[in-house]
């Protein structure tokens, strides 16, 4: 009897361990899917909204991306320039204006950031969003949606929507609304994961004479 003592433990401690819900078995798939992205590219169409325009913008690029932190958006048209980010540190080069930006990038935002591209644990997200998680059986992905916690976020921004590959677990749509109904819609296709990138994928070609600009990136 008393060798059935453990055992009689084990199938108690395993009766009151609640099973693991619907979302926490899919950020378990996706942080596994995560850990194994090295590199990933993937075209990209953003859809930016403002108050200042007439009509909301839309561009088109190359976005690249190399673990643990060098990222490249390649915007090709309407107007080209190409924003490179390498751990906290952001340049942004503007071939029509010869003009290169540099800037720190805030943690929260890199790690926003990052999540997006389906390299940040959603994990480290939950103490600043409530997350939740909608699936149609019937449809290719499912939908994330992140809604700020923290008064500091929630001054900016309303929710987060993101539209999850179910093959993939790599975000296929990005939905960023602000707070004065101005938005962000990032659409991505054709995915390439761990091909090699050539090194000067992460590197900015300015010519001589071309103007810099420091400046301090926002809180958000």
């Amino acid at each position: 009897m008393l060798m059935l003592r453990p055992f009689a433990g084990l199938l108690l401690l395993t009766a009151l361990t609640p099973a693991p819900t619907e979302t926490e078995v899919l950020f378990a798939r996706m942080r596994e899917r995560q850990a194994a992205i090295r590199t990933l590219q993937v075209r990209f169409t953003q859809e930016k909204k403002s108050s200042l325009l007439s009509a909301p913008s839309v561009s088109e690029g190359l976005l690249s991306y190399e673990a643990p932190g060098r990222v490249r958006w390649e915007y090709c048209k309407p107007d080209p320039y190409t924003i490179l980010i390498e751990g906290d540190q952001i340049k942004a080069y503007y071939p029509a204006l010869r003009k290169l930006k540099t800037a720190r990038i805030t943690r929260m935002r890199n790690r926003i950031f990052h999540f997006f591209l389906a390299t940040e644990p959603l994990e480290k997200l939950k103490s600043h969003f409530q997350v939740e998680l909608r699936i149609a059986q019937a449809r290719p992905t499912f939908t994330l949606v992140l809604t700020p916690l923290t008064p500091h976020l929630a001054k900016y921004i309303s929710a987060v929507t993101l539209q999850v590959d179910k093959q993939s677990l790599l975000p296929v749509d990005i939905l960023i609304q602000e707070k004065d109904k101005d938005y962000t819609r990032l659409t991505f296709t054709d995915p390439r994961i761990n091909a090699p990138l050539p090194e000067k994928t992460f590197a900015l070609e300015v010519p001589p004479g071309c103007a810099v600009e420091d400046y301090q990136s926002g809180g958000r």
